[in-house]
């Protein structure tokens, strides 16, 4: 699982000739309040989300916690938004 944050969804890369059975996914965090956010701004990124709130490391966590356990393991080579619908 690799964290990638510079909207290059150009490093996602399937190989055909491997010796493992690994997959891959990136998970796109959309707006996540870590505390490093202004109040202001804050509430102007949490305006912004239908869901009128910013995600959380929490949220993250969920995702990838998923991609990696067995019920996640049929996505591969995806970039995963989590964004909370973020436009």
């Amino acid at each position: 699982m690799a964290a990638l944050n510079d909207g290059r969804d150009d490093r996602i890369r399937t190989m055909d000739d491997r010796p493992l059975a690994l997959v891959t996914g990136v998970v796109n965090p959309g707006p996540v309040d870590t505390g490093w956010m202004t109040e202001d701004l804050r509430e102007e990124m949490a305006r912004q989300t239908p869901l009128g709130r910013l995600g959380t490391p929490r949220d993250t966590a969920h995702l990838v916690d998923f991609l990696c356990s067995p019920e996640g393991q049929w996505i591969n080579g995806q970039l995963l938004m989590s964004n909370g619908g973020l436009a």
